[in-house]
């Protein structure tokens, strides 16, 4: 039985090494050239720049500015991404429209009334309270009852959160503000190495801190939000590459009400 796992294993570093000395044609569009394997035709579903076998945000909009792994950034938090976003310095809580523009910087002053012999102008109306526009991340929170915190990183093995996750968990912690009554477990998930004690351990450490990092900075009830850690025990993938590793390790925010 060992024999033919080790004869499995050669053959498959055989094939590895055969694929990646294989030149791609000279008209070839997408060659993922750092991959380890199989580096033609390299696939970009979202069509961001960024090729699926490292974009951990594969569904991202066309046009939006994305960092290496291919997740987008909304540097004035309003729901548009940058690279679509014209108005990149939106204040906090503004109604926006498509291009990520207050409609006030569009909007047409009606014609002065013609003037009669004791000229009197129309008051202009009063300008209506905009009306605020939910972030993608709250909108599918509130619309679906489940949010992955996607730009959510830890260092390995431990639940201490990166600095790099900071702008992912104020965006979801601005949106919280405006839910008071909502009440919410924050799900901590790994992949399958390790033994499964641990891994519950460290799943549970790390939606803890989440936690602690959403009511330490923001207006959140502590009553309302729970920490839970599930370990390896709700796999998303099968784990056949080190990408369907990476999407098991996550944190899940669940509406509870």
């Amino acid at each position: 039985m060992r024999s033919r796992l080790t004869v499995a294993l050669i053959s498959a570093s055989l094939l590895c090494a055969a694929a990646a000395h294989a030149s791609p044609p000279a008209s070839a569009a997408f060659v993922d050239r750092d991959a380890p394997c199989f580096r033609w035709p390299a696939l970009d579903y979202d069509g961001d720049g960024v090729f699926d076998r490292i974009d951990r945000c594969n569904n991202t909009p066309r046009g939006c500015t994305v960092d290496p792994y291919g997740c987008s950034s909304d540097s004035d938090g309003d729901g548009v991404c940058d690279g679509v976003d014209r108005c990149s310095n939106t204040p906090m809580g503004i109604a926006v429209d498509e291009q990520g523009c207050p409609p006030e910087s569009r909007a047409q002053r009606a014609p002065s009334p013609a003037p009669t012999r004791e000229p009197e102008r129309t008051p202009p109306p009063p300008v209506p309270t905009p009306t605020r526009v939910m972030g993608e991340g709250e909108r599918q929170l509130m619309e679906t009852g489940e949010l992955r915190l996607e730009r959510v990183y830890f260092e390995s093995g431990s639940a201490r959160i990166l600095p790099e996750s900071k702008d992912a968990l104020d965006q979801v912690g601005r949106g919280l503000e405006h839910h008071p009554e909502l009440e919410l477990e924050i799900g901590g998930h790994t992949d399958t190495r390790g033994s499964a004690e641990l891994n519950r351990k460290l799943s549970q450490q790390r939606a803890e801190a989440v936690r602690a990092y959403l009511i330490h900075n923001f207006h959140v009830n502590p009553d309302h939000v729970t920490a839970k850690g599930y370990g390896e025990s709700q796999p998303e993938t099968r784990e056949r590459n080190e990408q369907e590793l990476l999407r098991n390790r996550r944190v899940v925010l669940k509406k509870l009400n």
